[in-house]
């Protein structure tokens, strides 16, 4: 499957503005929020797809206007939505799940958290994955490949540190649309569009030697392949996780909502560069999951953010994994 992303920075931008502008990205209330501790280890979750031990590392949590869940929808739609599973109406706290894919000699990681990077609004509660590594005997030398899923700041911000590779053994891949988008110089004016521009040029220019390009279909290591997934942004790409038998589809920020992604997949999140092809996305993978019985991980979902796809009719409902 193809789709044309050749659209040009201005309508990009402009509807990564448009979204912006509709947000207090600047005034998220942090109240509820768990208290920040940027340097403690928070949770590890390790599993096996076959032979390929996976490790989710819980890298970062941030807070998001509820609002945003359901940007094309009337005022007012999300807050009983929410209220039904007990949830607060105003705003969700969203994890963020770094996966580390060890496989015969290699040592993957799918996207590298948020790094040094915190948004704007939010108090550092970021920056775990370096110091989750370290704890399970793992340093950044040992990482040979790091795919990176989209170029915004929460999977990218640990691809760099101070002008230099994290990773300086490893090979990074990312969509060419993704790092050519990603790498545009940046506005001077104060605005969240500049700010994740800014984010990308920091973290993604210091590893210009080691990227890789890939698209949909590609095995990027033996067992990984990516998956298209664009309207998140237009070069997302989701992953298959596959050793004999065993599966798993990552589906990243197709859905960032546990909830809210599933059973309301045409539900559009406002930071969607294209909010119908973000809602195609989801159902095609949704059904993809549902009817393949699929183990599934979600970046963003309530940690260890693994689980299955269940068929609700015209929709489907997250499942989360039983863990011990």
């Amino acid at each position: 499957m193809s789709y044309d992303l050749s659209l040009s920075r201005r309508s990009l931008l402009g509807g990564v503005t448009a979204a912006a502008a509709a947000l207090p990205f600047l005034n998220v209330s942090l109240a509820a929020a768990a208290e920040p501790n940027a340097s403690s280890l928070r949770a590890v979750h390790r599993f096996h797809i076959g032979a390929m031990r996976v490790t989710v590392i819980d890298d970062a949590r941030f807070t998001f206007p509820a609002p945003a869940f359901a940007a094309n929808q009337p005022e007012g739609t999300i807050g009983p939505f929410l209220e039904r599973f007990g949830l607060p109406t105003d705003f969700a706290s969203l994890h963020m799940q770094v996966t580390l894919v060890e496989s015969g000699a290699h040592k993957v990681l799918l996207d590298t958290g948020m790094g040094e990077v915190t948004f704007p609004g939010n108090q550092p509660d970021n920056g775990r994955l370096i110091a989750t590594l370290a704890a399970i005997g793992i340093s950044p030398d040992d990482i040979t490949t790091v795919i990176l899923s989209h170029g915004h700041p929460d999977h990218i911000g640990s691809c760099s540190s101070n002008g230099a590779p994290v990773f300086k053994n490893a090979s990074y891949h990312i969509p060419p649309n993704e790092l050519e988008f990603w790498t545009q110089k940046p506005g001077t004016e104060e605005s969240f569009p500049n700010f994740m521009l800014g984010v990308g040029n920091a973290q993604l220019l210091p590893i210009g030697d080691l990227i890789r390009p890939y698209k949909d279909g590609d095995q990027i290591v033996p067992g990984i392949t990516a998956v298209a997934a664009p309207g998140h942004t237009l070069g997302h790409h989701a992953f298959l996780l596959q050793d004999g038998e065993d599966k798993l589809l990552h589906l990243m920020d197709a859905a960032v909502h546990y909830l809210v992604g599933p059973e309301e997949p045409d539900w559009a999140l406002a930071v969607e560069m294209d909010q119908q092809l973000a809602a195609e996305t989801r159902r095609r993978l949704f059904k993809q999951a549902a009817e393949e019985k699929l183990l599934v991980a979600g970046y963003h979902f309530p940690f260890p953010g693994i689980g299955r796809i269940v068929d609700q009719g015209p929709s489907w409902r997250f499942v989360p994994m039983q863990t011990a």
